[in-house]
């Protein structure tokens, strides 16, 4: 029998959610709360393409891998141990992991989905009137995975208005995080739609 120590150590991390959902703040704080966090810099194109002296959509980094690293047929094995993010759909489909995977989902408004969005990609995201029952879907699927260790799922303007409960739930349930050293890279101000200051269905 596998002690808990040696289990922790061959756990597999999943940052996941939508685009837009806070995925790459929780990303950075999970790194600077000393986890060993995987991503490819090459991704840092994309974000640069989009970003001007006025607007950075992803303030520190989008921390995602390749494309082609997500379509491994045993993908997330070579993470074991390791922090990664995976948007939501590609979470349902990875390999069972022998020791087990424990994930945090991030959650939004929509609205407050669909104008980041906007203002990232300069471009309407379609489909957000079902954009709830979809994370569900995914939610669900996930939760019913036989290798999840644990899944938390985690409001975007909950850990920016709430950061330290956050993570200390994230501690509890077998994160191997510094709580205050992850607490202390969460900056409110870059949370910029907000849904009580927006205008719904502006373009």
């Amino acid at each position: 029998m596998k002690n808990a120590a040696s289990t922790a150590s061959q756990t597999v991390y999943i940052v996941s959610g939508f685009m837009r959902t806070g995925t790459s703040m929780m990303m950075r704080a999970l790194e600077a709360g000393g986890m060993q966090a995987c991503y490819r810099q090459s991704r840092e194109d994309m974000r640069k393409r989009y970003a001007d002296e006025h607007y950075d959509p992803n303030f520190g980094g989008l921390y995602e891998l390749e494309r082609k690293d997500y379509q491994k047929w045993d993908f997330p094995r070579g993470y074991e141990g390791k922090l990664i993010k995976a948007l939501s759909l590609g979470v349902p489909q990875m390999d069972v992991m022998p020791d087990g995977i424990r994930v945090v989902f991030m959650r939004r408004h929509p609205e407050e989905i669909r104008q980041s969005y906007l203002a990232f990609f300069n471009r309407d995201l379609r489909g957000t009137e079902r954009l709830d029952e979809r994370m569900e879907h995914i939610i669900a699927r996930i939760e019913n995975r036989r290798d999840v260790l644990s899944m938390d799922v985690l409001w975007y303007r909950e850990v920016v208005e709430r950061p330290l409960e956050c993570f200390e739930r994230l501690r509890d349930r077998g994160w191997p995080i510094d709580v205050k050293a992850a607490v202390a890279t969460v900056n409110p101000e870059l949370c910029r739609y907000k849904l009580e200051r927006l205008t719904i269905g502006v373009l």
